[in-house]
């Protein structure tokens, strides 16, 4: 084996392990004959990586250079915050090193405790005032690199700090970047945008793996694909659906093209679309007794061959057994970008893109799931709602409101559709279904 070999991107065990902060690793790759000199490391460095405090010190008092960099542009200063060592992190500090050093890409020094899972540096640095919101280069805070990474009590760390929940990065947040179930739970405690939960996010709630596994699809036979291939309409109130296809999606999360793929066709050029629980706009509820209840959503865009809008409704039983419940349109029509609240026995679901051509400008449909029953109503309000919205967030406030803000509204003026921002706060009364402006 060949302990110094470099890749085309210029990477080596060596080096790799030094950017992880696996310096005990580094340190048994030296002893074995590796090349040091890939780290590019400087006597102060290499004395905060693998030494001592009192080979630090001695370098510090003996005036070496504080601020010069190694293979990965880290500083001692940035090196000492992965290494966890908070005695010579302090003496770094004493000495007059630049506490706002960056590494490579811009990465900020709470960036490197968090990616070594180094809860103490992050409590220090946190409390001698780091800026808990300052990014790298690419605009990642630190608690989407938190989330990212699974760093449970460095999340926890960062929301006492009063890192914002909803910033966005790319369209992201924190929330949507976790693959961690108590660091997805614990954002959404906090107050995290529901909506901003992504579909890798929803798998893991519903204890499934994270990214799609074409394998939970090989109990499922040709004849179940062919036999439930697209979507169908519940014919009561609700239906359930015992499709083993549907199941597998589920399980599998993997998209309609890749089942089109696995059973070997019929493509849905000219067909209809493949069902399939990969969505956008489905909203999830985590429910007191540990269902988890998924409403609609839709599944690709509009110029896709599989692009479909559904109406179902799929609960993760305790057990971690799945039905799914159709209804028919009239009752619920397919439902995307909406809100789901949960106020006693009951889901009241606000808003919708839905289909191009079936929109109900100027109404803002609401409907009621009974948790008891799973019965769908359609809601008739009244009073001044927001309109035909969606993609806005859903609070409930008090014991019978419901709070929705944000989002966008469409209307149809001219002969032509117009979408805007949604400035206004309303509040939907549960008990005698009147719209109210909200009043801070």
């Amino acid at each position: 084996m060949d302990l110094n070999w470099i890749s085309t991107h210029g990477e080596s065990g060596l080096r790799v392990l030094s950017r992880l902060g696996r310096f005990d690793a580094v340190l048994q790759l030296l002893e074995a004959g590796a090349d040091e000199s890939q780290l590019a490391w400087t006597p102060l460095i290499r004395a905060v990586a693998i030494g001592t405090l009192d080979d630090v010190r001695r370098l510090l008092d003996s005036g070496v250079p504080l601020e010069e960099r190694d293979w990965w542009s880290r500083t001692a200063w940035l090196v000492a915050l992965q290494t966890g060592d908070l005695a010579k992190a302090s003496l770094l500090a004493e000495r007059g090193v630049d506490l706002e050093a960056v590494g490579r890409c811009g990465m900020p020094p709470l960036f490197y405790p968090i990616q070594c899972r180094r809860t103490a540096l992050l409590r220090w640095l946190l409390e001698l005032g780091f800026d808990v919101e300052r990014t790298d280069e690419f605009g990642t805070t630190a608690l989407m690199e938190a989330a990212e990474v699974g760093f449970g009590e460095g999340v926890e760390l960062l929301l006492g700090a009063g890192a914002q929940l909803d910033l966005e990065n790319n369209g992201g947040t924190a929330l949507g970047i976790a693959r961690d179930w108590g660091i997805i739970t614990r954002l959404l405690d906090a107050g995290a945008d529901p909506c901003r939960l992504g579909n890798e996010g929803r798998r893991v709630l519903m204890e499934l793996p994270a990214e799609p596994e074409i394998g939970l699809l090989e109990s499922v036979t040709r004849d179940d694909f062919l036999r439930a291939r697209t979507r169908r309409y519940g014919s009561s109130n609700p239906e359930r659906m015992e499709e083993p296809f549907w199941i597998g999606m589920i399980r599998s999360g993997v998209c309609g093209y890749s089942a089109t793929q696995h059973f070997k066709g019929p493509s849905s050029m000219g067909r209809e679309p493949v069902w399939c629980a990969q969505r956008f706009g489905q909203s999830l509820t985590l429910l007191p007794n540990g269902r988890v209840v998924l409403i609609g959503g839709e599944h690709e865009d509009s110029y896709d061959p599989d692009f479909c809008i559904y109406n179902d409704v799929v609960i993760r039983e305790t057990d971690g057994s799945i039905s799914i419940l159709g209804y028919p349109e009239s009752v619920f029509p397919p439902t995307d970008f909406h809100t789901a609240t949960l106020i006693d026995d009951a889901l009241y679901i606000i808003g919708s893109l839905g289909y191009w051509g079936r929109r109900d400008y100027g109404r803002t449909p609401v409907h009621r799931l009974d948790l008891r029953t799973w019965r769908m109503d359609r809601l008739e309000t009244t009073g001044s709602g927001p309109g035909w919205i969606h993609g806005h967030r859903a609070t409930r406030v008090g014991d019978h409101g419901i709070l929705v803000a944000g989002g966008e509204v469409l209307t149809w003026e001219g002969g032509e559709e117009h979408s805007v921002d949604n400035s206004q706060g309303f509040v939907l009364d549960t008990r005698d279904l009147v719209w109210r402006p909200h009043t801070s």
